[in-house]
């Protein structure tokens, strides 16, 4: 799956996702719809880097300053997907923010290290697009969860375990202010 199509994919996601928790009126449903907004909001902000990056004209002097200065605003995004609060039917992408975080912090580092020496450092530059690659692994492993899907690869480690938990969905199509506990299953998918 190309870069293009996984961002129509997670913005997809992230609208679903938005649609269906922007109707509430319960703590819960409010920090669904707050998260929704945030999720959405860092895929526009993937969107335009990518777009941005695409955009360099490399024959351009100042297009390694213009690229480190893109990377600079992608590392801030990732930290901010770090820090964000995830309700609790989405726990399982704690994680993996946090690591895609930690990768695209090592990724700008190095490419700063490339570009900004004497002379370009091809070794810095290749470390600096393997965790640039991890972080996105795990960005695009994020908008499996989101959308209920497991991936599939052989780095990938899944548990589920089952939980009791209060469905605002179900309330919302049952037209019924009364929680109702069901029991479902959650999934925590850690990349080896």
């Amino acid at each position: 799956m190309n870069s293009k199509n996984k961002c129509k994919y997670i913005i997809g996601t992230l609208t679903t996702v938005l649609c269906l928790t922007a109707c509430g009126h319960t703590n819960e449903e409010k920090e669904l719809a707050d998260f929704s907004s945030s999720i959405s909001s860092f895929t526009a902000s993937i969107q335009d880097a990518n777009q941005q990056i695409n955009e360099l004209d490399v024959n351009d002097a100042n297009a390694s300053q213009e690229l480190l200065s893109i990377l600079d605003g992608l590392d801030e995004k990732f930290k901010e997907l770090a820090d964000l609060s995830v309700p609790e039917q989405y726990q399982s992408i704690e994680t993996l923010a946090d690591e895609a975080s930690e990768n695209m912090t090592n990724a700008v580092s190095y490419f700063h290290s490339a570009y900004e020496g004497e002379a370009f450092d091809e070794q810095d530059a290749d470390v600096a697009y393997q965790y640039y690659t991890r972080a996105m692994v795990r960005i695009e492993y994020i908008g499996y969860v989101l959308v209920g899907e497991i991936p599939e690869n052989d780095h990938v480690k899944v548990q589920e375990q089952e939980l009791n938990d209060t469905r605002f969905i179900d309330k919302i199509l049952d037209n019924n202010d009364e929680e109702q506990s069901t029991s479902e299953m959650t999934t925590t998918i850690s990349v080896e």
